[in-house]
């Protein structure tokens, strides 16, 4: 049985670094959500996440230490590694292989949300990745009974495919 097609709906642009008023409320938001789901988000889990908020893009696990360590010398980098793996379990967080990086996860977490599987467009040229709203897109893409936990897709972001554009097709003066 097929299901009907829908429009996907195109990934937003990526946005700039979050405010610390979003950041705040973000992180209430995953308190909530771990409360909810009977976990703790740690004071120290939550300096992991809102230190991904705060860049509000894929971060790498050493990124994120070299930023711990620059206000607490002492942390080890499996406490972030331990930070992560927890916010991934409590699918604040998305893992992307393609780049060993990790994403917030920008879905509503309230409410009762059962998670997605993320499809995330990476970036090849600049490593950029964007999670896509588009509930049907991983299902459409693997066989009835195969659970698909999250998809990958590489290709070229709108910016880098720009610049390749302009390198190929220079404007001439007139």
């Amino acid at each position: 049985m097929s299901r009907p097609r829908t429009k996907p709906t195109p990934p937003a642009a990526p946005p700039t670094q979050a405010s610390e008023a979003q950041v705040r409320q973000a992180l209430a938001s995953a308190r909530a959500h771990c409360t909810a789901r009977g976990a703790q988000l740690t004071d120290l889990r939550a300096q992991v996440l809102a230190l991904l908020l705060r860049r509000d893009q894929a971060t790498k696990a050493y990124e994120l230490l070299a930023d711990m360590q620059a206000h607490q010398p002492g942390v080890a980098p499996m406490t972030v590694y331990r930070a992560l793996d927890f916010l991934v379990e409590q699918e604040l967080v998305h893992k992307v292989d393609a780049t060993s990086s990790f994403l917030v996860c920008h879905h509503d977490h309230s409410h009762g949300h059962h998670h997605h599987a993320p499809v995330l467009l990476v970036c090849e040229s600049c490593g950029s990745t964007t999670e896509w709203d588009d509930a049907d897109a991983s299902r459409q893409l693997a066989p009835p009974g195969f659970h698909v936990h999250a998809t990958e897709i590489k290709g070229e972001c709108a910016d880098c495919a720009q610049k390749v554009h302009e390198k190929s097709h220079p404007k001439v003066a007139s």
